[in-house]
Order: C-alpha cells, then sequence, then structure tokens
C-alpha cells in the first residue's frame, strides 16, 4: 500500500445506516472480531463506536421521555379545564331547569 492509499483508508467514513447495521449485527449477537474485519475496522474502534451509539440511543430516549411527560402534562391541563366547562354548564342547566318548574 502507498502512503496515499492508507491516508484515504484512515479518512473513511461510515453513514449513519452502516454504523447502525454494525451495531444490530453486534446486539444480533455477531462476533467482535468478524464484524470488525468485514467492515474493515479494529475491534476497538467498534467497541468505542458502540458506546458512542448506546449513550445517543440513551440521550435520544431521554428526549422522548421529556417530550411525552409535556405532552401529558399539556393534556392533563386541557382535561381539568373541559372538566371545569363541563361542571359550570352542567349547574347552570340545573339551575334554569328549577327556575321554569
Amino acid at each position: 500500500m502507498t502512503t496515499g492509499e492508507i491516508a484515504l483508508m484512515s479518512k473513511l467514513r461510515f453513514t449513519r445506516d452502516q454504523l447502525r447495521s454494525m451495531m444490530s449485527e453486534l446486539d444480533a449477537g455477531q462476533v467482535t472480531k468478524e464484524v470488525s474485519r468485514r467492515y474493515g475496522i479494529s475491534r476497538s474502534t467498534l467497541y468505542r463506536w458502540r458506546a458512542k451509539f448506546a449513550k445517543e440511543q440513551q440521550l435520544d430516549s431521554q428526549e422522548q421521555l421529556r417530550s411525552l411527560e409535556r405532552e401529558h402534562r399539556r393534556l392533563k391541563r386541557q382535561f381539568a379545564e373541559l372538566t371545569l366547562d363541563y361542571a359550570t354548564l352542567r349547574a347552570a342547566l340545573i339551575r334554569d331547569v328549577r327556575g321554569d318548574c
């Protein structure tokens, strides 16, 4: 290999989909040595990417949880407002019915 080929190989980038594919292969029980050989990367790089990918997934799930909590609070407020409106209208209707009799 020439130094140009080595420099090119060191700058080889994988797409997000390729990284997901590697991580899913590892999660499916593939041996790290085989996966690293197949993609032409070192095992230590694969372990580092796996840790980074796990951290990103954890952050994504935390953000999703926060989003769901915000939506839950909004829906609870809306439900409380509608319940109050219902109770007010029901009380007014009962007063009107009693007044006519």
